[in-house]
This record gives C-alpha cells, structure tokens and sequence, in this order.
C-alpha cells in the first residue's frame, strides 16, 4: 500500500512538472515594442491619430533608458493600433503602459470609445491613469521635453500619483472613470494636462482638470479650482492653503500645509425642495509667514483660523455655483449622497437630477484648526 502511494505521489510531481513549468505564451523582448503611453488625437479624414511612447532599453554595462515616438492613423482606434505595427516592424506591447492622453477633440466625442478599444485587448490593464490635453493636440505633450531624464509617459504617471501633495489634479485611472461612468448621478472628472514654459523650454504639467458630463468634455478646472473640488468629495490628503491677512503692520501672507481634512455631506428635504449641508474641517500647520506680523500668539493663530475658514468657504461657493450655472454637471457626487441617504427623495428626483441640481441649494460650513507652527516659534 505504501509502495503504491509513493508511485502515485511521483506521478503527480511528474504530470506536474510537464504542464505547469514555464510560460506557455512568452515573448522574447527583441520581438516586441513596449509601449509607455499614447496619445489619441483625430487625423485626416477624421480618421483616430495614434501616438505611442516606446520604452527603449539599451544593454550594456552602462544601460540606459530611452524613448521614442511612433505615429499611425486607422479608420478605427483598432485599425490605428494595427497600422503601427507597419512602422515598427513589432508587436505592440501594452501591459506597462501608463497614460492614455486625449485630445480635446477626442474627449469631446466621447472618452468611452476609446476605453472600451482598450479594455477589450487582453493584454491591457486598468490601472492606466486618463489625461486630458489643454493643447491643441494630445501628442504635443510627447513632443516637448520632460522635466527630467527618463520615460515621459512614466513621469506624467508619477505626477499624477503624487497629487496627494497638492491635491491640484484628480487621480483617475480606467477602472475609476469606469465605475463613475456607470452611476447615474456622478459626473466625472479626469486629470488635465498642459504645456508650460519653465527655462525657456516646454514642458508637460499635470494640473487642473477635465468635467466629464454624459461621457462627454464639458470643460475644464484649473488647479485652485480642483483643489476645492477634492475638498467637496472628501479627497484631500495633503497640499497647501495660502491666507492673507490684514494687520495693524499691514497684510502678512502665511502658507498653511493640510495635515488632513474630512468632508460631511449631508442632504435634507426642505418641504418639496432638496438641500446638501456640506461642512468640511481641516487641519493645518503654519509652514511660512512673509510679513512683520506675529501670526504665532494664540490671539494671531485665532484670527488666522477665521480668515481661512471664510476664504475657503467663499471659494467652494463659488466653484459650485459656477459649475451649477456653466456645466450642470454633478461632480460634487450629491446625487450619490441623495441617493445613500434618502431614497425616497432621490426617487422623486432621479429621472431630472440634472434640472435639480442646476437649483440645487448648498449650505458650505469650514472650520479650520491650526495644530502647529512647524518647528520655529
């Protein structure tokens, strides 16, 4: 009995090794391009213009890391992504991709043509953030020069992540964009990105953001503007507030870093009608004070909290009321919060949301709370 469980064990570890060692469908590296990123843009004829970032690995002992650009056109996205293979003479590789930037032209057409092109290749993956070129075309922001040496596509991929530092862009990859794209009452917004003269050269700055209304580019936000957006939906993880204060000595300038922030919405009926009470809290530090004012005493620090607290409350005012009156387009995320907390409402209102919201009152409360003054006092 024992000789025969052995026998069947050493079955197995053979059968074993025969189907699963190794990779059934490898590529050599020499027979494939990899792609960094790609720029959708519109063509001649209106044909889709493809621009892909090659990945380019130089061997060796001093290896370095280069790109390139390919361009192709095609009647269809497929058909643009087949016709690159006619320049490279390779198969496209696309599982390191990092960004799919759109031209304005595209993104007004509809941003879900192109993620349902991507997502159904098999070698594709969901976590390739979106962008929105501000330019003329999506492939300029290829063109220009990056802010330093490597993969262009891979540091526009870094900015976005590290956007929980300034909180100045939104960080939507494919995946994300798919699940609000999907929910009736959510509009979504995309990273934007720009051409800026920094030493009397172009580069590419990820900054500000793109209104995405029924698929579709409504318009933009710079990145003051996005900042108090990420206040509202609750997704500020760090950045700066910037207050000016009038004094006795005259104004001083003080740079407060958020520490955290936290966002309460809250919808309510009144009678027929809907309101969102919206109250956010903050902590900050002072980092920097430029002026001859002691905003250190607790008289000053008092004064300075209250004078943050109303310019903020001012400027999410006034960035809802202005994409209420320009865009009508909900990408505060209230039809989502209506929707959690009072279904019966939101029923009422669900098949006209866009008409309620244009309406739609909010009551903005801050309260800002200074935990320190860095290290100096």
């Amino acid at each position: 009995m024992k000789k025969i469980k052995i026998t069947f064990l050493i079955l197995i570890i053979l059968i074993n090794s025969i189907l699963f060692t190794g990779c059934w469908n490898y590529r050599e590296i020499d027979q494939v391009l990899i792609v960094a990123g790609l720029a959708v843009d519109k063509g001649i004829n209106d044909q889709y213009k493809f621009t892909v970032e090659i990945a380019q690995i130089s061997g060796g002992k001093d290896s370095k890391t280069t790109s390139k650009t390919i361009t192709a056109e095609g009647e269809t996205m497929f058909d643009a992504a087949r016709n690159l293979i006619s320049l490279s003479g390779k198969r496209l590789y696309w599982s390191h991709a990092k960004v799919i930037i759109l031209s304005r032209k595209v993104a007004e057409e509809g941003v879900e043509k192109v993620i349902d092109w991507y997502t159904r290749d098999s070698e594709t993956r969901e976590n390739v953030f979106l962008l929105v070129s501000e330019e003329a075309t999506a492939k300029e922001i290829f063109d220009v020069e990056s802010t330093t040496e490597g993969i262009k596509s891979f540091i526009l991929g870094e900015m976005i992540k590290n956007q929980v530092s300034l909180s100045k862009a939104p960080i939507t990859d494919i995946l994300q964009y798919g699940i609000e794209s999907k929910t009736k009452e959510i509009s979504t917004i995309i990273p934007a990105v720009s051409l800026k003269k920094m030493n009397d050269k172009m580069v590419a700055q990820v900054m500000g953001s793109a209104i995405i209304k029924n698929n579709k580019l409504a318009g933009f936000l710079n990145g003051d503007e996005t900042k108090d957006l990420n206040f509202i939906r609750n997704q500020v993880k760090g950045g700066v507030l910037t207050e000016e204060m009038q004094t006795d000595n005259g104004p001083a300038l003080a740079s407060l870093e958020i520490f955290k922030s936290n966002t309460k919405v809250v919808p309510a009926a009144d009678g027929n009608k809907i309101k969102i009470d919206l109250n956010i809290e903050t902590t900050v530090a002072i980092d920097e004070i430029e002026g001859v004012e002691n905003l250190i005493s607790e008289e000053q620090q008092l004064k300075l909290e209250k004078s943050t607290e109303n310019t903020l409350k001012k400027q999410i005012q006034e960035l809802i009321r202005k994409v209420q009156s320009e865009y009508g387009a909900d990408i505060f995320g209230f039809g989502e919060k209506l929707r959690e907390d009072k279904a019966s409402q939101w029923k009422r209102v669900s098949n006209n949301w866009e008409d309620v919201f244009k309406d739609l009152k909010v009551n903005v409360e801050t309260k800002v709370h200074i935990k320190n003054s860095a290290v100096l006092s």
